[in-house]
């Protein structure tokens, strides 16, 4: 007999994971469309302004292997440019505490 509670446990997590599906299809395609939009609204700030049309954006996983690298060679780039900043302003402070006696 508990044969019928697993049934009706079963088939009330289908009925969720259907539902959950359709509205998880929904808002991805509302989702697109508005992507979708907002790239035809930059084609359109372009023409008025006469600049460039902004890159699309591409995720990462569907990205080339030379667009990774480059972007990660940028990112390297960056990061040693502020750890150079970072120590810059150090030394700053050090001198300024050192010519102060504080240190």
């Amino acid at each position: 007999m508990t044969w019928w509670l697993w049934l009706v446990l079963a088939l009330a997590a289908l009925a969720l994971f259907a539902l959950l599906g359709v509205r998880l299809w929904r808002k991805g395609k509302a989702l697109l469309t508005e992507l979708q939009a907002l790239s035809e609204l930059g084609a359109r700030l372009a023409e008025v302004t006469g600049g460039p049309v902004p890159e699309p954006f591409v995720p990462g996983y569907l990205a080339s292997p030379g667009a990774l690298a480059a972007v990660q060679d940028r990112r390297e780039a960056n990061l040693r440019a502020r750890r150079e900043r970072r120590a810059d302003r150090a030394e700053a402070a050090l001198r300024r505490w050192r010519r102060l006696g504080l240190r």
